[in-house]
């Protein structure tokens, strides 16, 4: 059983305040969203969990099958998925996604990755340069990759801001599908859809 638990964290960028005493309290196989209007701290509180960044005040207790793990480790325990992240358009997924197991010490069998590519959309293009792709291909990529690991952690942040209708559906599979095998989802969002698939609603301000 894992569990993933923040207990008044606050964060503020200057003299503005972004987050103010935010709790909650998740555990294996919850889906959670964030929500709320732009620039009111959804990105700020996805990446605080995910151990990408410090709060300012508060803790962020994460536990993977009864042992606790060090707020500098949890990124190594978490599929993190945004459109602001870059992918190195030089390589090709395949390359990508076995850089991405190397790095969290897992080698990862190419059937394994032939199988997530296929699920995400790119079975046929995964030996093509990231650079020939668009901006939902590389979204759908990086969406394969944070699901290469099979993490306890999966966090989210407006993942289908550049997907077309069959991506939305294919991302609400796999987030189902890693719901099921006991990950904590994390969803920063406002898209009703996606709201829908989750059982609690943080709500930021």
């Amino acid at each position: 059983m894992n569990s993933l638990r923040a207990v008044d964290v606050s964060k503020a960028f200057a003299s503005r305040v972004v987050l103010d005493c935010i709790s909650c309290d998740l555990s294996s196989g919850s889906i959670t969203a964030i929500v709320g209007a732009n620039g009111s701290g959804k990105s700020t509180l996805a990446k605080i969990l995910s151990g990408l960044l410090r709060p300012d005040q508060g803790t962020v207790e994460f536990v993977v099958n009864g042992s606790a793990v060090e707020r500098t480790e949890i990124p190594s325990y978490c599929g993190y998925v945004a459109p602001y992240l870059t992918l190195y358009e030089e390589f090709t997924p395949v390359e990508l996604m076995s850089l991405h197991g190397a790095l969290h010490g897992a080698r990862l069998a190419p059937e394994l990755v032939g199988d997530l590519l296929q699920r995400v959309g790119l079975g046929m293009r995964g030996d093509s340069r990231v650079k020939t792709f668009s901006s939902g291909m590389k979204q759908r990529l990086s969406l394969a990759i944070a699901l290469s690991t099979e993490p306890p952690l999966l966090v989210l942040d407006e993942p289908s801001s550049t997907l077309d209708e069959g991506g939305r559906s294919m991302l609400a599979s796999e987030i189902r599908r890693s719901a099921e095998r006991g990950a904590i989802i994390v969803l920063a969002t406002n898209d009703p859809r996606e709201i829908e698939l989750c059982q609690s609603v943080i709500s930021v301000q």
